[in-house]
């Protein structure tokens, strides 16, 4: 199936004017910049945002009349992150003009510059330096695309807002994208043709769809790849680092949300589970917010987390111990000891078996402390 570029979703709106036509060609140019993830890209981001404020003017929006957008990827702003920003512009004023979309009711919705936004309500600004745009036809891909290439998402909400995307782009359940998606890179992977997936990420929706079908990869496979490769993401990166987020248990997503725990900690921390720790569920989670406290509360690093976590696993899983293969011989032979056996067997010999099992008894029973 094939996937319409992000501009060209801005190519079929209604243009009044001239100038409204340039301005979205210009949006449409920002919005491509963001998909490819250019390496200049905030330069040439800037310079684009000095043409669209040449033909469209910078204009003071008053801060009442600005609704967010209800699809934005961004679920997480924390109070500290709006302080953040709003010491920013008192501190050094508006740089960047926020980015609007005119509604049919005379509001604006925000399509880039929600922090600005937020800080500038803190500082009790009444108005807003935005640029107006027009509507986009697909606002939920263009804000993803806004926030995935310029904003500094979480990457649970980043995840969250991907997996959104793609659902509604291929029709899948999530379940069936983290098993096909895990199906079609192991193949690519096993073939080799790693790097050539990585490489068709900045190319043309067109030479994704003929390097995806050079790899063998067709039909439903090839929808999923090309909806990511479309926001500019690395499948590959996407299966191990985004859609573990998913699957996050409740403490670790809510220390993202609230506390601004880091991803990576938080895949490591998850290995604290009940089966992890061979425990129940209640007391594993009661150990993984500990450990979660700790983490924040010290700002430990990465490999310090995963320090803490190896203790925290050698303490609970001292005592669990690997299979004796010699121990399983014995138990082996002892249930191929049949009563026809020991029948067979002399009286001497019966006696001398006994006792050797009292005394290996009274041996097991002091290490079971029993």
């Amino acid at each position: 199936m094939a996937l319409p570029k992000i501009a060209d979703r801005f190519s079929g709106a209604i243009q009044k004017t001239d100038q409204e036509q340039k301005i979205a060609e210009l949006q449409a140019e920002v919005e491509r910049l963001r998909a490819t993830q250019s390496p200049d890209l905030e330069i040439e981001l800037q310079e684009l945002r000095e043409q669209l404020q040449n033909q469209s003017g910078e204009v003071e929006i008053d801060l009442d009349l600005i609704d967010p957008n209800p699809n934005q990827p961004r679920q997480t702003i924390t109070s500290e992150s709006i302080q953040a920003k709003a010491r920013l512009l008192k501190k050094h004023g508006q740089i960047s003009s926020v980015i609007l979309v005119l509604q049919e009711n005379g509001r604006y919705m925000l399509l880039d510059g929600q922090l600005r936004t937020e800080g500038a309500r803190v500082l009790g600004w009444k108005t807003i330096r935005a640029v107006v745009v027009p509507m986009p036809k697909d606002l939920t891909q263009s804000a993803l695309i806004t926030f995935l290439g310029f904003e500094d998402l979480n990457p649970l909400d980043k995840a969250e807002a991907v997996f959104k995307e793609v659902t509604k782009s291929t029709d899948l359940t999530i379940d069936e994208i983290f098993t096909l998606l895990g199906t079609v890179l192991k193949r690519i992977e096993r073939d080799g043709n790693s790097k050539e997936l990585t490489n068709l990420i900045n190319v043309s929706t067109e030479k994704q769809q003929q390097g995806l079908e050079q790899l063998g990869v067709i039909d439903t496979e090839q929808s999923l790849l090309l909806a990511l490769l479309e926001l500019g993401l690395n499948p590959s990166s996407v299966k191990a680092n985004l859609m573990p987020m998913l699957f996050l248990p409740q403490d670790l997503k809510d220390a993202i949300r609230q506390r601004g725990l880091k991803g990576a900690h938080a895949l490591a921390l998850a290995t604290l589970s009940a089966k992890g720790l061979d425990i129940k569920e209640e007391q594993a989670t009661s150990v993984r917010i500990t450990a979660t406290n700790k983490v924040l509360n010290e700002n430990l690093t990465v490999p310090e987390t995963r320090e803490l976590i190896k203790a925290i696993k050698d303490k609970y899983l001292k005592h669990k111990k690997s299979e004796s293969k010699e121990v399983k011989a014995v138990i082996q032979k002892i249930k191929e000891l049949s009563e026809d056996s020991l029948q067979g067997a002399s009286h001497e010999q019966l006696q001398q078996l006994r006792t050797l099992l009292e005394q290996k008894l009274v041996a097991l029973s002091k290490v079971l402390n029993v």
